[in-house]
């Protein structure tokens, strides 16, 4: 699953470059024969879009084994548990809580952790792209970027305390 996410991000961001190059040459700024170009294009989308599917297909997959596993071990654990523990809770509750809790680890498994990977492999991507093309550029862009989130986590600290000291207020 994880070469099928690198290959899919790979070709979400080399998508981009290859429509630049073809206005380039609509443009006249650079050589190029652009049905080439196009087709290019157009196999790298195919490939983007195979690769979500085969994203989608083998997420799914490790998600059903996973709760497969999880719920013979879940069965053999209740099997294994005194008589006194079964008579003191409800059915329905030992039900609800082993199916909840295995559905959220299916749910985390199945689609946060593929999005996890491809956004951060998505983000190291476009920081290599951007040094590649103007490093000058990608490093204000750093900067900025930098700038921004401490200004956001020094300000959202004094927000807070404020709050804090408006909720007092208003408590007493």
């Amino acid at each position: 699953m994880l070469a099928v996410v690198l290959s899919g991000t790979l070709c979400g961001i080399l998508a981009p470059s290859l429509q630049s190059g073809a206005v380039d040459i609509i443009a006249g700024e650079k050589q190029g024969i652009l049905s080439h170009m196009l087709t290019l294009m157009l196999s790298v989308y195919l490939l983007y879009s195979i690769c979500g599917l085969l994203q989608g297909l083998c997420s799914a997959r490790l998600g059903q084994n996973v709760v497969r596993r999880m719920r013979e071990e879940l069965f053999g654990k209740i099997v294994e548990l005194p008589v006194r523990y079964l008579d003191t809770h409800s059915h329905g509750d030992v039900m609800s809580r082993m199916t909840n809790d295995i559905e959220n680890i299916s749910t985390t498994v199945s689609q946060s952790l593929p999005s996890l990977f491809s956004g951060v492999l998505t983000v190291i991507g476009t920081m290599a792209v951007m040094l590649w093309y103007c490093w000058q550029l990608a490093l204000l862009s750093f900067v900025t970027v930098l700038l921004t989130f401490l200004a956001t986590k020094t300000l959202s600290g004094r927000v807070r305390k404020f709050s804090r000291k408006r909720q007092r207020f208003w408590a007493s």
